[in-house]
């Protein structure tokens, strides 16, 4: 009784049932969209179709290999079936074993290739997804990690009737490296953790450019409206950045939003400059001072360090030299020293607030 609820309903929301006679299909793992190629838009098929069931496969495996399989009973709205998205073939659609073959076998292709086709959004007509510009410190220094948010829509256009989405950060590894995308926090569109992700880093070579495709995409067949932060990137800014004042940009781009039956809605992106500070800035080596002026002693140090600044130090973070938060301090006082005996010998970054701005400063423990 529960499997034919099931199928019930899966036919009145995703498409019509097939004939019983059908001719077998050829899947290649991973391909859930079946059109020649594996990327991060078949993660959102795996939503469409979750905890859905249908006849296995007569081989079990993922090898990307054509396979025979028996046609389900059930179709997408665009009339592919579901047997696609089974991607290991065992009969079930879920996230255990059929997102596998999607990551081991990213990029692949095979047949005839129809390219994915993203419905471009327009700026202050349709919702954006982008990054928090308000949140993020636009202007660094070298080897300081960046935590920018990711927001989609707006209180003026919010997003609608949002159940997945596909998207690709654009970067320059020349100027920073992508340590990692994380779409899992709890948001208004992600409220009860009823969703999976897929991340996947497609290139980080200075020579063809940054590119991360990350996948979101809810399994329980209710959609979600609102805006605001649904995630964050995390950047760490090269340390050898050549030049004074350097700028790059990052961008969000290559959208494909969808509804519970697979409708696509126009989604527009964003691009973000952020400017690298040259070392000068915090040296006194007669570049312009664009901070309030700060002081750290020893440099390098052993048990302790010295802060100094013009005005009241509001907090202190001890970083990694992979931009890793180590230690806060709050001193709330002009002057103040900080251990750190508890330290190994290496290479770190402060990272302090003063009532006029933030300064970041290289430090050697000894």
């Amino acid at each position: 009784m529960i499997r034919l609820l099931i199928f019930i309903f899966l036919s009145l929301s995703l498409g019509q049932s097939v004939a019983a006679q059908t001719p077998p299909l050829i899947v290649w793992p991973g391909d859930a969209t079946n059109n020649g190629v594996v990327n991060n838009v078949d993660f959102l098929q795996l939503g469409l179709a979750y905890n859905f069931f249908g006849p296995e496969r007569s081989s079990t495996n993922a090898q990307w290999a054509p396979q025979p399989a028996t046609a389900w009973n059930l179709q997408f709205a665009n009339g592919l079936n579901l047997a696609y998205a089974d991607c290991n073939g065992d009969g079930i659609v879920n996230y255990n074993y059929d997102a596998f073959p999607i990551y081991v076998h990213y990029g692949n292709t095979h047949g005839l290739v129809t390219p994915d086709v993203f419905a471009p959004g327009l700026p202050g007509v349709d919702a954006t997804l982008g990054f928090d510009h308000a949140a993020a410190n636009d202007s660094v220094q070298k080897g300081v990690r960046l935590s920018i948010p990711i927001v989609l829509g707006s209180p003026e256009i919010p997003a609608e009737d949002l159940y997945g989405l596909a998207f690709s950060i654009f970067y320059e590894p020349s100027f920073a490296d992508l340590e990692q995308v994380n779409l899992s926090e709890l948001s208004w569109a992600n409220p009860d953790n009823d969703r999976i992700t897929s991340v996947y880093p497609v290139s980080s070579n200075p020579a063809a450019g940054g590119r991360v495709d990350v996948a979101w995409v809810r399994t329980d067949r209710n959609e979600r409206s609102g805006h605001g932060r649904i995630g964050k990137a995390d950047f760490i800014i090269i340390d050898d950045v050549v030049g004074q004042f350097s700028s790059f940009q990052l961008r969000i781009g290559d959208i494909k939003m969808l509804d519970k039956f697979g409708n696509e809605t126009a989604i527009a992106g964003d691009t973000l400059t952020i400017t690298v500070l040259p070392d000068a800035l915090s040296d006194g080596s007669g570049a312009p001072n664009l901070r309030p002026k700060f002081r750290a002693f020893p440099n390098p140090a052993t048990d302790q360090i010295t802060l100094q600044a013009e005005s009241t130090i509001e907090n202190v973070v001890i970083l990694s030299a992979l931009g890793q938060p180590l230690r806060t301090e709050l001193p709330h006082k002009n002057t103040c020293s900080l251990p750190l005996g508890d330290l190994p010998p290496g290479i770190y970054f402060l990272q302090a607030r003063t009532r006029d701005g933030v300064f970041v400063e290289k430090i050697e423990v000894r």
